[in-house]
């Protein structure tokens, strides 16, 4: 854990990269007075690819390089944290390693309540999936609740401004697997 002040982010993140071909880390990369990571690392040398990403939860996910190693900067909210891990860091992880398959394992079910996503950013939904087969919200999808990633089986990929109603056949990426 490192307090968020800029010197001892900046050190956090020297002691990693002097170690490490990536570094994950957790928090202080959105906008507040206190979000450090992308400035002190930027004063180590690193630049910027990207910050902030279409999805939610998930949105201030920053990703940058410091010669041939990377950092995967993740939203220090835990629901948006995980979901950027899943879609964002794991793939990327995967790959490097040499895997074929990157995605999360997956099943098909059909709703069994409607679905919405009002928003502008694709959301990944938590769901849980009954045992009969049909697809469920795990409940608030507030990015800052918890007990809705822990009932969670799965998460359901909802483009932007989209309905669907129960009975609609959606592809649930695993959580258990």
């Amino acid at each position: 854990m490192v307090r968020d002040t800029l010197t001892e982010t900046r050190a956090a993140l020297e002691l990693a990269f002097a170690e490490c071909d990536a570094v994950v880390t957790t928090g202080g990369v959105s906008v507040g007075e206190l979000d450090f990571v992308k400035e002190a690392f930027g004063k180590l040398g690193g630049t910027m690819d990207f910050w902030r990403v279409a999805i939610r939860p998930g949105k201030p996910f920053a990703f940058g390089r410091l010669g041939g190693r990377f950092l995967f900067g993740l939203p220090g909210n835990p629901v948006s944290a995980v979901v950027t891990f899943l879609m964002l860091v794991r793939p990327a992880l995967l790959r490097w390693h040499g895997a074929a398959e990157l995605e999360l394992p997956s099943q098909s079910g059909l709703l069994g309540e409607p679905l919405s996503n009002l928003g502008d950013r694709r959301h990944f939904v938590r769901v849980v999936v009954q045992v009969d087969g049909r697809v469920t919200s795990a409940g608030a999808q507030a990015s800052h609740l918890l007990s809705s990633l822990a009932l969670a089986d799965g998460l359901v990929d909802m483009p932007p401004a989209t309905h669907w109603p129960a009975g609609t056949q959606v592809k649930v990426l695993r959580l258990d697997a």
